[in-house]
């Protein structure tokens, strides 16, 4: 017989899987659609070239074959590309993937929560980052935020339980889980701060001499260390590189970012305060922080709070410019929200606040509780409703015209903002341009490096004059007020 703890966990688990299946088939040129476009692209050419993890291609590659190096393990989009095997090219299977790879991670986030803080704080925890705005729509969507975060939280999970029961079942799955967080996102390393803490809390200064955790830092980090190098020679082929496993990439720009007073209203107000944690979110935050200060069975989560601050830090540029790399901190502000939510009453009937006091009090906490999902369902339904992706539909639709025209081997210029997009709905390697930069000058540099179309949406960035000087020159294959189509 199912606990009545358990039956909660199954339903909310239940009603993220479901609610996240919503518009599943829709493009994937929402918020970070370039990144959706390019990992979604590496998926597929997976699915086309070989299905060789070691060696991902991308489409912003011109006459190269598009090796990329310099990135994560792409095991995400690997995964995503054997699942096109079995039932064909869809985008939607990105998304499904993304899904249930985060309703892993919502279950050991609970049994995490239950361990440190009680059932009820894991029943609420698990409510709030299942439903969060930012987490709701970047557990959906075709990029590796999931699977970072689904291993980032298994790895904490099985090291707990390992540090207090051993045995080699869990010593096996908190280094697999740890070394494939770290593949998946390099900057995950920082989360060895918690970890650390527990083995100085078991063994204190004696946790040099245990060998066990030196074979889990050898058999975590090595497989990292040598995917890194492997990428720098995967780098080398093409010329290409993402940069995201770059210490020197993301150190360089820390100084100037951190020094900096916008970085800081940017990242912790505009970022996590107002749409990672949606206002009262952070409220509640902040109360669960002072509420637990002096609880040694928390400092676990404080350690790892503070590792991912660090993380921000480490990560100023990316972190600042993106607004994904802000969403590890939503899992242990879960925890604290859940734990201060179901300690307010507690707290006041502890202090035997009565009268109008106690109504006032109950009142704005009932006002805040209920606030939080119609402010989060707010923000869901506004980067969901069609309109904001009208903009956008053309790239879909100019892509898959260039798709159905082009010869297998044709060159695309892809015209927008210097993102994939275009080339990936237009199914083709070939180079891409932002719209501000546009020229014939430049077009016709491309051609002569092979490029056989050009493409564009932006055509009320380009200006009419470039627009004119462009159908004049090369063939025009199809027009509109949205996009612009040319064979060169």
């Amino acid at each position: 017989m199912l606990s009545k703890n358990t039956k909660y966990v199954i339903l909310i688990l239940i009603a993220g899987f479901l609610t996240r299946l919503i518009n599943i088939t829709q493009p994937i040129l929402e918020v970070a659609g370039w990144r959706q476009c390019y990992t979604a692209s590496i998926a597929r050419n997976f699915y086309y070239n070989g299905m060789n993890i070691f060696y991902p291609q991308v489409l912003t590659s011109g006459t190269t074959e598009g090796y990329i190096g310099g990135s994560e393990f792409n095991m995400y989009p690997f995964a995503v590309a054997i699942l096109y095997k079995i039932f064909g090219v869809h985008e939607y299977l990105g998304r499904l993937v993304s899904i249930i790879i985060f309703s892993g991670g919502a279950f050991y986030l609970y049994k995490l929560t239950r361990k440190y803080a009680g059932s009820t704080t894991g029943l609420i925890t698990l409510l709030f980052y299942t439903f969060n705005p930012y987490i709701f729509f970047y557990s959906r969507s075709f990029q590796p935020e999931s699977t970072m975060l689904f291993f980032s939280i298994t790895m904490l999970y099985f090291f707990s339980e390992w540090i207090d029961r051993e045995g080699w079942w869990l010593f096996t799955l908190m280094t697999l889980c740890a070394t494939l967080a770290f593949l998946t996102k390099i900057p995950t390393v920082c989360l060895g701060l918690p970890l650390l803490y527990l083995c100085i809390k078991k063994y204190k200064l004696n946790f040099l001499i245990q060998w066990k955790l030196w074979l889990f830092i050898a058999l975590s980090f090595i497989p990292t260390f040598l995917w890194y190098k492997h990428s720098k020679y995967v780098e080398s082929i093409d010329g290409l590189a993402l940069n995201t496993l770059s210490f020197s990439y993301y150190m360089k720009y820390s100084a100037y970012f951190l020094t900096s007073l916008p970085f800081y209203e940017k990242v912790f107000y505009a970022e996590v305060f107002e749409k990672d944690l949606i206002y009262i979110g952070g409220l509640f935050f902040v109360l669960g922080i002072i509420f637990t200060l002096k609880k040694k069975e928390f400092r676990y989560i404080h350690y790892w709070l503070l590792a991912i601050i660090i993380y921000f830090f480490l990560a100023a540029k990316e972190v600042e410019w993106h607004t994904y790399y802000t969403i590890p901190i939503i899992i242990p502000a879960s925890i604290y929200i859940g734990y201060a939510i179901s300690n307010f009453l507690r707290l006041i009937t502890a202090y035997k606040v009565t009268g109008i006091k106690k109504i006032a009090l109950q009142a704005l906490f009932v006002a805040m509780v209920v606030a939080l999902p119609l402010i989060g369902y707010h923000k869901i339904t506004g980067r969901y409703k069609a309109k904001r992706l009208e903009k956008d539909y053309p790239v879909q639709i100019a892509g898959k015209i260039v798709d159905e025209t082009a010869d297998e081997n044709d060159l695309v210029i892809g015209c927008i903002w210097g993102g994939p997009e275009l080339l990936y709905y237009s199914n083709r390697r070939g180079w891409v341009m932002d719209s501000n930069d546009c020229s014939i000058e430049i077009i016709e540099s491309m051609r002569r490096r092979g490029a056989d179309y050009f493409v564009t949406t932006k055509l009320d960035i380009i200006g009419s004059r470039v627009v004119e000087d462009i159908k004049d020159k090369y063939e025009v294959v199809r027009a509109t007020d949205a996009y612009l189509i040319v064979k060169l």
